[in-house]
């Protein structure tokens, strides 16, 4: 296997697939591969109280011959990593894990290899050259439902090493509608300084958030978009939105708040901002949504706000 990006994701996932005894390989890029040449890959499960330590070579291109490549990068980050694709050898199974709104149409069409969609199950931070993680119990980690020997051993594997993994059908929808569930959480995550425990405690935004996870489920199916989560869905329906915001204010207490979305909205402005676009342009009739997406009344966040603010807005006049 090649890993492309080797954040926490790839750190993660690339340790435990290395640690079952498959030969695994970094694509080099900047200063954190050069930690996994000196220190190989670790990872250590926070909450499990596991530890993963693993070697993997750094290779300088894509070049080799590879059964399959799992390409963790943000979406800032997305449309490099393909071009560095563009020498893989043989026809690989090539799985993207990150958040991709546009699906499938984000990925060139001549990539080399069988392309494919997923999603991690788990969230965390880098402590040093180690990836502090947790597995996300709601959200296990996600590979499409095609018919693949190679996904199915992948499953084998992430399941023999205590993985929780669901089959999806529609990829492409799944990510829209997570994706829309992301920049709310990110959103409002920034309107409290990136603090999990201080959004915890303000009930009014935590209840513009949920609404507008519900407008922008909405949106989407108005549009015709299948694929949302079953739990996503359950738990935003309009009748339960009491129950959604006790439910994000305890997450946010918890280490969940932190490890599971505020260390990421933290660390990655430049995917948080291109998803606040994709989901301002895709819905445009959720008055909560654009509530949420509006400049945070504190200007001293506008440095760290996901999206973009106007000049006028920045100056005092009204947000567009």
């Amino acid at each position: 296997m090649l890993i492309v990006g080797a954040g926490v994701i790839g750190t993660v996932y690339g340790a435990h697939i290395a640690a079952a005894g498959n030969q695994v390989s970094v694509l080099s890029h900047g200063r954190r591969t050069g930690e996994v040449a000196a220190t190989g890959l670790r990872a250590r499960d926070v909450l499990g109280g596991g530890r993963v330590d693993a070697d993997a070579e750094v290779v300088p291109d894509a070049g080799g011959d590879y059964d399959m490549v799992l390409v963790a990068v943000r979406r800032d980050q997305l449309a490099a990593a393909c071009a560095g694709l563009a020498v893989l050898a043989g026809k690989p199974a090539v799985v993207f894990f990150g958040n991709n709104p546009a699906g499938r149409l984000a990925i060139p069409g001549d990539l080399p290899g069988d392309v494919y969609l997923g999603f991690p199950g788990v969230g965390g931070v880098m402590t040093g050259e180690t990836a502090d993680y947790v597995r996300i119990r709601p959200q296990p980690t996600t590979l499409p439902a095609a018919a693949d020997p190679r996904l199915t051993a992948l499953q084998t594997i992430l399941s023999d090493r205590g993985f929780a993994i669901q089959r999806v059908t529609d990829m492409d929808g799944w990510l829209a509608y997570h994706a829309a569930f992301v920049a709310c959480v990110g959103a409002a995550l920034v309107r409290c300084g990136t603090d999990p425990v201080r959004l915890a405690a303000d009930r009014a935004t935590l209840t513009l958030m949920c609404r507008a996870i519900t407008g922008a489920f909405a949106g989407l199916r108005a549009d015709g978009v299948t694929g949302l989560p079953r739990n996503l869905a359950v738990l935003h329906s309009p009748l339960l939105r009491v129950v959604a915001v006790r439910y994000w204010a305890r997450t946010m207490r918890s280490p969940m708040g932190e490890l599971w979305f505020a260390g990421h909205s933290r660390h990655a402005g430049a995917e948080m901002r291109a998803l606040g676009d994709d989901m301002a342009a895709r819905i445009t009739d959720s008055p909560a949504l654009t509530e949420l997406l509006l400049q945070p009344a504190d200007t001293s966040l506008l440095s760290s706000w996901p999206w973009p603010v106007s000049a006028s807005s920045a100056s005092g006049g009204s947000s567009t």
